[in-house]
């Protein structure tokens, strides 16, 4: 959602867009993020967006007790009428860094918002998704929360607007 995470340490204070703050996997897994020895997130910053009152988070687990996300997803929508003026989707869960869905947003923005299309944008986004054969159904399964996602935060967006 164009975050930034506010960091704390020896050589002072310092802001980091949350889209750079994870690291790839690589040969070091323990260096996960871009903060250096002893830096503390004092803060996290989400810019004023207006479409964030019209905005949906659902996240699903394997059990109630487990707190880790195997798919999280985070909407919000700014409606034109009956299309969608604007969007922004993140998934959490599904990779390494959590991923924000810009395929997805540049196939809904100006389009009708229809299941359909909602389908087809999950669709979309996830096409070059890469599972692993352990975890290969969370693919679908983000496909389908997205859609349910999506048609939730639509249904219920108060503007007026008649809904498709």
């Amino acid at each position: 959602m164009d975050a930034t995470v506010c960091v704390r340490g020896a050589s002072g204070t310092r802001r980091i867009p949350v889209a750079s703050l994870h690291r790839p996997p690589g040969h070091r897994p323990e260096l996960d993020t871009v903060l250096e020895h002893g830096e503390l997130i004092t803060a996290v910053e989400l810019p004023a967006l207006p479409m964030a009152a019209r905005s949906r988070y659902r996240k699903v687990g394997d059990r109630a007790s487990f707190s880790f996300a195997l798919v999280s997803v985070a909407v919000a929508v700014d409606p034109d009428g009956d299309r969608i003026g604007d969007v922004r989707i993140a998934f959490g869960g599904l990779a390494t860094t959590p991923w924000r869905a810009r395929r997805a947003e540049d196939f809904l923005r100006g389009a009708p918002a229809t299941a359909d299309r909602f389908a087809a944008a999950a669709f979309e986004e996830l096409a070059t998704a890469r599972a692993v054969r352990a975890n290969a159904y969370e693919v679908g399964l983000a496909r389908d929360v997205l859609v349910a996602t999506l048609r939730d935060l639509w249904d219920n967006v108060d503007d007026g607007a008649p809904r498709a």
